[in-house]
């Protein structure tokens, strides 16, 4: 949402929304890694995605205990 958008609104219609999740994907997490201070696995592209991470997820929970 840019500022342009919220010319003429209300400050109760900008704060009753909802907060839209944010999008990370791998290249830009590995690119922003580099500027910042952080783990070393975030700049070395050892993690998971939301949508990686959820098909794992779904792997998993399917698995049958012995």
């Amino acid at each position: 949402m840019d500022i342009s958008s919220l010319k003429g609104k209300f400050v109760g219609d900008v704060t009753d929304q909802e907060p839209k999740e944010p999008k990370f994907t791998r290249e830009s997490t590995i690119n922003m890694a580099h500027k910042h201070r952080g783990s070393v696995r975030l700049s070395k592209g050892l993690f998971y995605t939301r949508e990686e991470w959820e098909k794992e997820r779904v792997h998993i929970l399917a698995e049958k205990f012995p």
